[in-house]
């Protein structure tokens, strides 16, 4: 059994860690190269960074924010935004992304995920989903691009079983409905993904306790990744991985772990 990974993200914009809800009212929260280091010393297994704002302005994810991230960290990192297809990949992978998540170009042209897969390992491959509920109260979800702001008529739950099927080796699945609410993991959308694919899923989009973690965890999420609570202090990656291992989930722990590495 692999231990279930503790990921802190940094959705970054203008080379600055930002953070809102539901991908609106960005505030600040920083340098992402300092987070990202944080976050290591604090116990962090990976890290993830997302260019928020390279998809709505046409362009890749900026390789300078990377690098200086890269720069600073051991653990692995997968980064998203902007990746069109496979000289972008390239580029990150090249400066420094251990893994890359692709989003909008998978969803224009599915083909990409099984040439990405083909080139640099399905292992490198992540499909981002961002998905929304179709009505309030249902279990019927649509996926999302560009920052939660264009709606694509396909259901969710098929395209994360086409996308592996095509070549991702693993899901950031993330539920814009959570998104900085602090309210908890989308459950039923973990639950349902979970039983269409065999791949890692790395849960996001809610998070505020350790208890909304395990819950993550119960219904088949193999890593959760949270912003808000870190960034804001309310809890470290290292009090995460204590409250979890209490409730005998199987978590990393080494000495690099520190609860009072605080980035307030």
């Amino acid at each position: 059994m692999l231990p279930i990974r503790i990921i802190p993200c940094l959705d970054v914009r203008d080379g600055r860690v930002v953070k809102g809800i539901r991908f609106k009212g960005l505030a600040d929260q920083g340098d992402p190269a300092e987070r990202a280091s944080a976050y290591e010393r604090q116990g962090a297994d990976e890290v993830v960074l997302l260019d928020v704002s390279a998809t709505p302005e046409r362009r890749g994810t900026r390789l300078d924010t990377v690098a200086s991230v890269r720069d600073q960290l051991s653990v692995p990192l997968t980064v998203g935004g902007g990746i069109g297809g496979m000289e972008d990949a390239a580029a990150l992978l090249g400066t420094g992304a251990d893994k890359v998540a692709i989003n909008t170009a998978a969803l224009d042209n599915p083909d990409v995920l099984t040439r990405l897969a083909d080139r640099f390992g399905a292992q490198c491959i992540v499909i981002s989903i961002d998905a929304l509920a179709v009505a309030k109260g249902t279990h019927d979800y649509e996926v999302v691009v560009r920052s939660g702001t264009h709606h694509i008529a396909r259901n969710a739950i098929a395209w994360a079983q086409e996308a592996v099927d095509r070549g991702a080796g693993e899901i950031l699945l993330t539920s814009i409905d959570r998104d900085g609410t602090r309210s908890g993991y989308e459950l039923a959308l973990l639950h349902a993904v979970r039983a269409v694919v065999s791949v890692p899923i790395v849960a996001s989009g809610g998070a505020d306790s350790p208890d909304h973690m395990a819950a993550a965890v119960a219904n088949g999420a193999d890593a959760v990744l949270a912003a808000s609570i870190f960034h804001q202090g309310n809890h470290t990656v290292a009090d995460v991985k204590q409250a979890l291992a209490d409730r005998h989930i199987f978590v990393r722990r080494d000495n690099r772990s520190n609860s009072e590495d605080s980035v307030r």
